[in-house]
Formats: structure tokens, sequence, C-alpha cells
């Protein structure tokens, strides 16, 4: 996690309530592409659940960004 890597914990703070806004972003922009988020995962069980092409995926915060990313540019 990038946070443990960021010595001041303003900027790390910052840097993952714009990762979460991106996610939370990506994953209304990746629906028409049938991949289905749920980001209220991410909040509770610290990992987001994406359903794409009839398969599950369970992936960390930087994980689910760089995966819808992907779908997105399909």
């Amino acid at each position: 996690m990038i946070s443990a890597t960021i010595p001041d914990s303003a900027l790390a703070e910052a840097w993952q309530a714009w990762l979460k806004a991106q996610v939370l972003q990506l994953s209304v922009d990746t629906l028409q592409s049938n991949a289905v988020t749920c980001t209220a995962c991410g909040e509770v069980l610290g990992t987001y659940i994406v359903d794409y092409q009839g398969h599950q995926f369970r992936l960390s915060l930087e994980e689910a960004y760089g995966f819808l990313k992907f779908i997105q540019a399909g």
C-alpha cells in the first residue's frame, strides 16, 4: 500500500481519498462494459469486488483502480 511509503500522513490521506474517488467514478464509467463494482465492499471489507465477463475479482484499492482503468481502455 502506498500510504506506507509516503512519510507525510496528510499526503497519504489525500492520495487515498483521491484514489477512492477515482475508483468510484471508474465503477460508473465501466458499467457500459458490463463491469459491476461493489464500492461499498471497499469501505466495509477493505477490498473491492468487480464482476467482469463472468468472473469475480476481489481487489485492493490500488488493484481495483488499475483493473478498472484497464477495462475502460478496453
